[in-house]
């Protein structure tokens, strides 16, 4: 009614066209968004929850520039909780005098926003006004962009068949904003609290949140490293974001922790077993298993690791004679897997020396064969190696990667895409003797 959208405009123009939308940022704004992006542990969502808590921060300075009279809550915005932040890029549960704002940021201006789904679909996050900020943060710069109310949203959802990206977005259109600012000021001083009506929560069924619980807890070692929307589905999303114990466990879980054991694989170059490794159970390789050398004793064991050296010369790995490594046996309910840590040196004079890391998973010389397993390698920051063998009766999976000193890396194993087995990050710290 009061609230219409925008016609078509030349997007180029439009930062130039909000000159007296625009409010200038703080250098303690940057220090409070720095802060806050630096609790969320997936680095692509970094820089959107950085954007969003600027755009907050400017938002808040924007109203108080031009009203007295409406009161503005901010505190307790989604975007300051790191679970919530971590998952929705968006500032929910503002309050401006009688109304629900829920805050949108964009860096560029373009044709369409991509805006997380939860805002518009889950009762928690749900606002009457929702509102784009765009920020120019190298200028220490925002302006309003345009706003839309709940019930205008969906007319236009349901007119134009809108659906729910892969990522759990929706893509809107700029014109379907006001780019009024003055018309938000008037709605928010004089419409009545209850002209936008907004749904209210219903419960979510419990076997649905238990079946997610399992399915979180089998995902657990991909949650540091990939967006939960490239792991569930889109129903399932709309379960978890209308969970907070779940929003919670799935934060606590993709937060790595600072005080994680480390397998400190320089140690093996001295012929022993660091003590994290020991209580895990993880064996030295004999050295003759890096050579042609041959013995009763450690017969069995060297003939299971030839099987799975040949399989890796002829993928073309060579194993140098100065390598050294250790094994691990992965028992479960589906059979039991041999996992090979191998490492060596492949440069300790340079500015950057460097070390190899080669797992090699594989059958159980004795034990009973799974049907399935996967094998997924990451460091700090990003996904290295995931592949998975149906046919566990034929080959092995392996990953190399390299590191600098200091650099870690995390492997999890998969078996029957039920028992998951994670890995205390490797390491590389040489002694100084």
């Amino acid at each position: 009614m009061i609230n219409q959208p925008t016609p078509d405009l030349d997007f180029t123009e439009l930062f130039d066209s909000l000159n007296e939308t625009r409010t200038e940022l703080l250098p303690q704004h940057f220090q409070k968004a720095a802060r806050l992006s630096k609790s969320i542990p997936l680095l692509q969502q970094r820089w959107q929850v950085y954007l969003c808590a600027l755009g907050v921060l400017g938002f808040e300075e924007w109203l108080r520039e031009r009203t007295t009279d409406l009161e503005i809550e901010t505190d307790s915005a989604s975007i300051w909780q790191p679970a919530y932040a971590n998952l929705c890029s968006a500032a929910c549960n503002i309050r401006v005098g009688n109304f629900k704002i829920c805050l949108l940021t964009a860096s560029n201006f373009m044709n369409e926003h991509s805006v997380p789904f939860a805002v518009f679909d889950t009762p928690d996050f749900i606002a009457n006004f929702y509102v784009l900020m765009q920020v120019k943060e190298e200028q220490n710069l925002v302006a309003f962009s345009g706003f839309i109310n709940y019930e205008q949203f969906w007319n236009y959802q349901e007119s134009e068949g809108l659906q729910i990206n892969s990522d759990w977005t929706y893509s809107i259109p700029q014109t379907w904003l006001n780019s009024d600012a003055n018309t938000l000021l008037l709605n928010l001083r004089c419409l009545d609290a209850n002209a936008i009506q907004l749904p209210l929560a219903t419960p979510v069924r419990e076997n649905d949140v238990m079946v997610l619980q399992q399915r979180l807890t089998r995902l657990k070692s991909q949650l540091q490293t990939r967006h939960p929307w490239e792991l569930l589905t889109i129903s399932e999303g709309r379960t978890l974001l209308s969970n907070p114990d779940l929003i919670n466990w799935l934060y606590k879980s993709a937060t790595p922790s600072p005080l994680q054991p480390l397998i400190n694989v320089g140690t093996w170059f001295n012929n022993q077993m660091d003590t994290v490794a020991q209580e895990l159970g993880w064996m030295l390789m004999p050295l003759p298993a890096f050579s042609q050398l041959r013995s009763l004793q450690i017969r069995s064991l060297q003939e299971a690791f030839e099987q799975i050296r040949g399989s890796l010369e002829e993928r073309g790995v060579d194993i140098p004679t100065t390598a050294r490594g250790a094994f691990q046996d992965l028992e479960s309910e589906a059979g039991t897997l041999r996992l090979y840590a191998i490492t060596w040196v492949l440069s300790s004079t340079s500015e950057n020396p460097e070390w190899m890391l080669l797992i090699a998973l594989g059958s159980h010389p004795e034990g009973e064969i799974p049907r399935s397993f996967q094998l997924e390698v990451c460091d700090e920051t990003q996904q290295l190696f995931l592949q998975s063998l149906q046919n566990t009766t034929q080959g092995i999976l392996y990953a190399q990667v390299v590191g600098n000193w200091g650099e870690k890396f995390w492997v999890t194993v998969t078996i029957d895409d039920e028992f998951v087995f994670e890995i205390p990050p490797f390491g590389l710290e040489l002694s100084e003797n």
